[in-house]
């Protein structure tokens, strides 16, 4: 009986090039003369082009400085380069392998993108720079945007969006309101904005009003004159507002403010100009405003607890931050991040088990990512072994964990969180054989693998 090689070498090919189309690595290939001969799925997503749109394409006519044709004509390879890409316009870190014969011929050269966090961040807040511009100016923007981002760290689509908004609305001067839970991130993310924006070089002044009292709250923002009240200083003050001139203004917790200083702080918006407290004289002030808040200012204004018109003053481009249960699959990455952080802080070599993530991904996280920040800095201090267990996680103490987690209105959320416990329990009663899992569940074999993905699952 002869084989027929032809036919089984084709059925490898097909097979293998599904296989690249399943991977979640931007890849692109390119023959000797510069011609793209194929990419893969994930190229087509993370760089938002069609293959029909580059298939066949010469690089030499549009990108004559792409690395890619660097390696076919120099034959040697780039491992790790992370560099300015011309075809796609902006920074990437990728492998570069130049494919050759038997003979030691180059064919081609194959591309691998690094599908990291840092490059996914990256693809979503790619600058469109539109008019007179150019390619130097909007490098040179993108650059500034990705430092401003590179310390938020996230692979969640939500997120990743609230990030897109931010890093768009950067350029501008346009009020913006940071929406979300306690610990979620608004105030890394007010820094951000302030960083790849135009007013970088000038000062960014944050105040939380919920933290001063009312009485001194006004003078804070506002300032005071010599002699303004009892206790006051003999040279008068400067406040918060001036003090951001030419630069950015973050108010935290904007919702407790009270209702006679929300009037002055609208005048403030309009008007352009502030009067310290004890004073007339009318000072000009350029701050641009960056407001937060974890209260429900729709609610409060039904109750005539905040001005609806100051509202839509602070709210014109509002960004909701997800909670970090909804983050699912940033836990992981966030927590190894802490860990970096706190192994080096502590002289110490940390890893989790596998446990121990599913463990924190199970959890609500009330406190969100500062909670999280705080649980691993203390297991940190308390692992007396190489690896860091589920038992050292202080969780219990909170006596919130998925299995008696308050009631959630939150559909997306519960079913979720509803879905990721029943695939755990199902790789643990199989033994962590995947065949039985998926009998189990009674989903394909291509979902099971998806939903492992998503939720990030550890098997045991």
């Amino acid at each position: 009986m002869t084989h027929n090689n032809e036919e089984i070498l084709k059925l490898f090919n097909d097979s293998f090039l599904t296989i690249l189309d399943k991977i979640n690595d931007p890849l692109i290939v390119i023959d000797k003369d510069g011609i793209v001969v194929y990419v893969n799925k994930a190229y087509e997503y993370q760089v938002g082009v069609s293959r029909e749109n580059i298939l066949n394409k010469n690089l030499n006519e549009k990108y004559p400085d792409d690395k890619l044709l660097k390696v076919l004509k120099t034959g040697q390879p780039l491992k790790g380069y992370e560099h300015y890409n011309e075809t796609l316009g902006y920074d990437i870190i990728a492998d570069f392998i130049p494919l050759k014969d038997t003979g030691g011929e180059i064919k081609g050269v194959i591309g691998v993108g690094n599908a990291n966090v840092i490059y996914k961040i990256s693809r979503h807040l790619q600058a469109l720079v539109v008019g007179n511009g150019g390619k130097t100016r909007q490098k040179t923007f993108y650059r500034k945007k990705i430092e401003a981002f590179k310390d938020i760290i996230s692979d969640d689509p939500g997120m990743l969006n609230c990030l897109n908004i931010a890093a768009n609305v950067a350029q501008t001067d346009a009020a913006v309101m940071l929406r979300g839970e306690t610990g979620t991130g608004k105030e890394l993310i007010a820094k951000a904005i302030h960083k790849a924006g135009n007013r970088s070089a000038h000062p960014f002044v944050e105040i939380n009003c919920a933290a001063i009292p009312e009485n001194l709250l006004e003078s804070e923002l506002f300032g005071y004159t010599a002699g303004a009240f009892t206790g006051a200083r003999a040279t008068g003050k400067r406040g918060k507002i001036e003090e951001a001139h030419c630069g950015t203004l973050f108010l935290d917790e904007i919702g407790d403010i009270s209702p006679g200083l929300q009037v002055k702080l609208l005048r403030f918006t309009q008007e352009k100009y502030i009067e310290k407290l004890g004073g007339t004289k009318k000072i000009p002030v350029d701050t641009r405003i960056i407001s937060a808040t974890n209260r429900n200012l729709e609610q409060m204004i039904q109750q005539n607890d905040f001005r609806i018109d100051l509202f839509y003053r602070l709210n014109v481009v509002p960004i909701f931050i997800p909670p970090l249960r909804e983050r699912i699959a940033d836990i992981p990455l966030l927590a190894y991040h802490f860990l970096d952080y706190y192994s080096g802080k502590y002289g110490k070599d940390l890893s989790f088990t596998h446990a121990a993530i599913n463990q924190l991904q199970e959890h609500i996280w009330p406190g969100n990512v500062r909670e999280l920040k705080n649980i691993v800095e203390q297991a940190v201090i308390l692992c007396q072994t190489g690896k860091i267990a589920a038992d050292d996680l202080q969780l219990d103490f909170l006596n919130i964990s998925l299995k008696n987690r308050p009631f959630t209105l939150h559909l997306n959320t519960a079913v979720e969180k509803l879905e990721k416990r029943i695939m755990v329990e199902a790789l643990s009663k199989a033994k962590n054989n995947k065949s039985k899992a998926i009998n189990y569940l009674g989903i394909s074999r291509s979902a099971f693998y998806a939903k492992l993905k998503k939720y990030g699952i550890l098997e045991p």
